[in-house]
């Protein structure tokens, strides 16, 4: 079984479906057994979810230009 540092290392991979059906299994038990990792993944996974849809969505024209207002100049 996986240890947690395994785990971490596995997450981002495991999220984008680019694991080893063996990793995914070694990744799921460890999941299983593992309240700490679990957790993490669960964030992760719910994170990833919220990203794609705010990134799809439209913004409105006041709202762009709020946050247009708010950027800081670069030097």
């Amino acid at each position: 079984m996986a240890h947690c540092d395994d785990c971490e290392k596995m997450m981002q991979p495991y999220l984008d479906g680019m694991l080893s059906d063996e990793e995914v299994a070694e990744a799921r038990a460890h999941l299983k057994a593992c309240p700490g990792c679990e957790r993490r993944f669960i964030f992760e996974e719910k994170l990833r979810h919220f990203v794609m849809v705010a990134a799809s969505e439209q913004m409105s024209d006041s709202l762009r230009v709020r946050l247009h207002e708010l950027r800081t100049p670069q030097a």
